[in-house]
């Protein structure tokens, strides 16, 4: 059938959530079925990806049944998927009803989130910018700032960065930020293994090694004791009720989108090119808004003017994980090979310095900054740090199979922190786009002064907030 009908009767979103639907059966039972798959820590939704990448290059390059236009086109409405999905999932995870009690490690979290993406981007823009200038001439200088966004942040934010950066000339942006969020995974899964492996051994001796089969549902359990449910009186399902509270979030997300859209096109030139990155926060914003909602939320219900617990812990976790998995099954089948291959060269450079540096840069920074579990935390943040909160969550399951440490906790509601204090990297990332869109170089300079600032900033902030600096204060005060 025609494309253009297919789009004119909304068929076209139908297939692309029955495709990615497919290759997650397809993957699932793969998974189950064959052994090599069961062996290795390789999520579902990965496996899903590479079949959604491998059936739209036979489609295009063995059967012909899609011609080159075709496939950038679903490849790019794929990035758009992938976009909000992840800010779905967020949204999600900041609708969660949560223990209040301040934590330490959780704000430390935060910090070392908003430290690793100056880190990450500082080390991204310095290999793009010597590439540019001594063997690509005609590479997009600011590539190397993709780094934090594909690592760090995930395809989401890859894509949706991209996107913008397509708009001031960045060609493939958006499937270029694809492909270093996708060979995060592939650092995230094939080296993270091998690295938990090696601290085991040889620094964390006595750690006790589990199998990612015994991961036992906690969240399931504590599900089923809940007793204050929605009244059956509202004819209305649990599951209902958390698709509207996230469709609302969603909602006021993209007015206060176009509000601060509107405002900053009104602000110059560098206004316009904010505004433009803006839209590539959807996430951060969405994130901000619901965790508003949950505060609304909290406050009506003390003041019983909400009587009952509409937002379920347990089905929002599991809205969550399902948007991640689509998700990422959505960002790996939308790869381009054919911008995979123009720009190999410098996305493997860039991509393989990112992926080494992370396993030191983890190591040290979670021994000076954690002082109780922190071989999980060094492992669950590279996982982070080079993928997403899933893969994070997937090499954390390999020590601690029953979600026995708080490590899971701090690394969602470190993020969520970490969306406050990161806030400057909406404008940090302006900076190269617009010295790149008016030729003014200066501004790379600029950029990296203001990615170092704030690396030292949080350096800071972690050093006061190490853990046993309040114990040496109190024992310094004694001894005087």
């Amino acid at each position: 059938m025609n494309r253009r009908i297919l789009m004119e009767n909304g068929w076209i979103i139908a297939l692309y959530f029955s495709g990615i639907a497919a290759c997650l059966g397809i993957a699932t039972v793969l998974k189950l079925k064959v052994r090599i798959f069961q062996k290795h820590l390789m999520p579902t939704s990965m496996l899903a990806g590479a079949i959604g990448f491998i059936a739209l290059q036979l489609a295009r390059y063995v059967f012909g049944w899609l011609d080159e236009e075709t496939l950038r086109k679903i490849q790019h409405e794929l990035g758009y998927l992938v976009s909000h999905l992840m800010a779905i999932g967020f949204i999600a995870l900041a609708l969660k009803d949560r223990n209040k009690k301040r934590n330490t490690d959780i704000v430390n979290t935060g910090y070392a989130i908003v430290k690793t993406y100056m880190v990450q981007g500082i080390l991204g823009f310095g290999i793009s910018l010597f590439l540019a200038r001594f063997f690509y001439p005609d590479m997009f200088p600011p590539l190397g700032m993709m780094l934090p966004l594909g690592f760090a942040q995930g395809p989401g934010q890859a894509v949706n960065i991209g996107i913008k950066w397509e708009e001031a000339g960045f060609t493939d942006g958006a499937n270029i930020g694809l492909a270093i969020a996708n060979l995060g995974f592939v650092w995230a899964l094939v080296g993270g293994v091998p690295f938990l492996n090696f601290l085991l051994k040889r620094v964390y001796k006595n750690h006790k090694k589990y199998g990612i089969n015994e991961v036992k549902d906690m969240e399931l359990e504590k599900h089923t004791k809940r007793t204050m449910f929605v009244p059956k009186s509202m004819h209305i399902d649990d599951l209902t009720i958390q698709l509207l509270l996230i469709g609302s979030a969603y909602l006021v997300t993209y007015l206060l989108l176009w509000g601060m859209s509107k405002i900053l096109t009104h602000l110059g030139t560098f206004g316009e090119t904010v505004s433009e990155m803006l839209w590539g926060f959807n996430f951060v914003i969405g994130t901000v808004v619901a965790l508003a909602a949950r505060g609304i939320i909290d406050r009506l219900r003390v003041k019983r003017v909400i009587r009952h617990k509409y937002a379920d812990n347990y089905l929002l976790q599991r809205i969550s994980t399902s948007s991640f998995d689509f998700m990422i099954t959505a960002s790996l089948a939308a790869v381009s090979l054919s911008v995979l291959k123009s720009n190999l060269g410098p996305i493997l450079i860039i991509t393989t310095a990112g992926g080494l540096f992370m396993m030191v840069y983890c190591y040290y920074l979670g021994k000076m900054i954690y002082k109780d579990e922190q071989l999980e935390h060094i492992i669950a943040l590279y996982g982070l740090w080079t993928g997403t909160i899933t893969t994070g969550i997937a090499l954390l399951r390999e020590i601690d199979p029953y979600a026995k440490s708080r490590v899971s906790e701090n690394l969602v509601l470190g993020s969520g922190f970490a969306i406050f204090v990161g806030f400057p990297l909406m404008f940090i990332l302006a900076l190269p786009i617009h010295g790149f869109k008016h030729n003014q170089p200066i501004y790379y300079f600029w950029t990296f002064v203001a990615m170092i600032a704030m690396d030292i900033l949080m350096t800071v902030l972690l050093y006061l907030n190490r853990p046993g600096r309040k114990q040496e204060g109190k024992q310094n005060k004694k001894r005087v």
